[in-house]
C-alpha cells in the first residue's frame, strides 16, 4: 500500500497506518549555546502583548547542527511550552530574537497569552540541512530527533515540564516525535487545527502509530475550519486512536472573526479573534494535566 492514503481514508482505513522506525535522541555534539537578548521585556505582536523576565536565543546541538529556539520566559514557568508553527515551518529566528517568518501563525502571535497564564513559551526554527518543512521532512527520523534534543535540553535547563504544542502542519511534527522517540519524550501534546485528511502530497496524523502515544493530548479545532486538510469531523476519531495515551480531550471552537484563505492562519483555521480563549483553555488544561 503507498505510504500516502486518500483525504478521507484516516476515517475509514485506520489499520493502514504506517509504522515509522522508532529512533533514539541524537547525543548532543556539544553543550547547547544560550544568548539572553533582554530582562523584563515586553513581548508583542499583533494580538497580545505580556511581559517576559528573560528572552533568549538558544541553540541546541545534534547531528553534526543545531536548532534554534527563541525562548521567552516568566520567573518561575509551570511548564515550557515548545510552539511549532504550521505551513513551511522555517521562522528563520536572527540573533536579536526576531524571526522572519510566521510572525501572524496562530501560536506565534498568542504566545503572549501562554506568558500571561505563567508558562514559557520556545518557538522552534527546524534545524538548516532540513531546510523547509515539508511532510515528508516533518515525519523524517532526523526531524524527531531533533525535537527529543530540544525536549531534554529544556528539561535539564528549567526543571519543568516541556510539552509540545503544534499547528496545522505544526502537528504532524509533534505526531512524528511522539511515535518515533525511544527517549526524551515530552510531558504531553496540545494539537491545534490538526491535519486530518491525506493525500499523495500531505501526510495526516492518521498515518502514524497513534497507540504508541502515551502523554496526555489535548486536540483543540474549530467547527467551522474549511481548510480540505483539517475538518473538525476528524477530531473525534483521532481521540478515539489515541488509545493508550494517559488523557485525551477535544476542544471545539465557534465563533470568530475570519478572513482570506480557508487554509491560512487568519480564518478560522487559526481561530481569529478566540486566541485568549483558547490559549487559557489549553493553558488550564496543560496545568491539570502535567506532572506534578
Amino acid at each position: 500500500m503507498s505510504r500516502y492514503l486518500s483525504r478521507f481514508a484516516p476515517f475509514v482505513l485506520l489499520a493502514a497506518c504506517q509504522t515509522a522506525a522508532p529512533v533514539e535522541n541524537a547525543r548532543a555534539d556539544k553543550p547547547a549555546e544560550t544568548v539572553l537578548i533582554a530582562r523584563d521585556a515586553s513581548v508583542k505582536t499583533d494580538t497580545a502583548e505580556a511581559m517576559a523576565h528573560r528572552i533568549e536565543v538558544h541553540d541546541v546541538y545534534s547531528r553534526g547542527t543545531h536548532t534554534r529556539l527563541l525562548v521567552e520566559t516568566v520567573a518561575r514557568p509551570k511548564a515550557v511550552l515548545v510552539l511549532f508553527a504550521g505551513g513551511k515551518g522555517t521562522m528563520k529566528i536572527r540573533d536579536n530574537g526576531t524571526m522572519r517568518w510566521g510572525n501572524g501563525n496562530f501560536l506565534i502571535r498568542s504566545r503572549p497569552y501562554f506568558l500571561g497564564h505563567g508558562y514559557a513559551t520556545a518557538v522552534y526554527d527546524p534545524a538548516r540541512d532540513l531546510g523547509e518543512l515539508d511532510y515528508d521532512t516533518r515525519s523524517s527520523a532526523a526531524h524527531a530527533a531533533d525535537i527529543g534534543a530540544v525536549t531534554r535540553h529544556l528539561r535539564g535547563t528549567f526543571g519543568v515540564p516541556v510539552w509540545l504544542v503544534g499547528t496545522s502542519r505544526g502537528t504532524v511534527s509533534i505526531a512524528n516525535a511522539a511515535t518515533r522517540l525511544e527517549s526524551d519524550l515530552a510531558d504531553g501534546l496540545v494539537l491545534t487545527a490538526s491535519v486530518f485528511a491525506g493525500s499523495d502530497r500531505v501526510i495526516d496524523l492518521f498515518q502514524f502509530d497513534l497507540g504508541r502515544i502515551r502523554e496526555p493530548v489535548l486536540i483543540s479545532h474549530h467547527r467551522d475550519d474549511d481548510c480540505w486538510a483539517t475538518p473538525a469531523r476528524g477530531a473525534e476519531p483521532l481521540k478515539r486512536n489515541l488509545i493508550n495515551a494517559k488523557a485525551v480531550e477535544v476542544f471545539l471552537y465557534e465563533g470568530g472573526d475570519p478572513r482570506g484563505n480557508a487554509c491560512k492562519a487568519r480564518h478560522y483555521h487559526g481561530f481569529p479573534g478566540l486566541e485568549a480563549r483558547v490559549i487559557a483553555d489549553i493553558a488550564e488544561w496543560i496545568e491539570k494535566h502535567s506532572k506534578p
